[in-house]
């Protein structure tokens, strides 16, 4: 009878660590100069349900190119504007189709939801926030900033829904974020 083969053991990252990862990463597509914001609601198997990252609506110019509307101004007026970024939170929202789908999920996000979000949110049913930072909205002329985290804690208190600070390592994807493209599998 042969030796069993010893298993060389490892560890892996949490889910909150796999999917904030994952936000981080999406993160990277955002047009935006100020907030790289991304938004991934995943249900209660684990399973991701909707992604999404702060955007310009569908045809508008990107900040990254034209600059941004409310610091910036308009390209051709130089006039201060609104912002042109639609949030990820409801660009998640309308990519997720059915928006009953996210009743009782978990969203990732890289920054706190705004006050606006947050009750969308909590219209859907969302139980669990995790966030990697605070979301602090900036100012039309870039002349100071509001943080609406008081707001968005106060509702998720009286609604029962958790608001998290991401606790977790991101160590597991030191390759990634590094942009080590020697990652390869062994298997054969």
């Amino acid at each position: 009878m042969s030796k069993a083969k010893k298993v060389e053991k490892f560890s892996r990252p949490s889910w909150d660590e796999t999917f904030m990862a994952l936000a981080l990463t999406l993160a990277k597509r955002v047009s935006c100069r100020h907030h790289k914001i991304a938004s991934i609601f995943v249900d209660e198997d684990h399973k991701i349900v909707a992604t999404g990252y702060n955007g310009p609506s569908i045809g508008d110019v990107h900040c990254n190119e034209v600059g941004c509307a409310k610091i910036d101004g308009d390209p051709k007026t130089g006039k201060l504007r609104r912002c042109r970024g639609a949030h990820s939170e409801m660009n998640a929202i309308m990519n997720a189709g059915n928006p009953g789908k996210l009743k009782n999920s978990t969203l990732y996000i890289t920054g706190t939801p705004c006050y606006d979000c947050m009750k969308a949110l909590n219209n859907l049913g969302i139980k669990r926030i995790v966030c990697f930072a605070d979301y602090i909205r900036i100012s039309d002329g870039n002349t100071g900033r509001e943080n609406e985290n008081i707001e968005v804690i106060d509702l998720c208190k009286r609604r029962g829904i958790k608001l998290e600070k991401f606790k977790g390592s991101l160590s597991h994807f030191k390759d990634v974020f590094n942009g080590d493209k020697s990652i390869t599998c062994d298997c054969k």
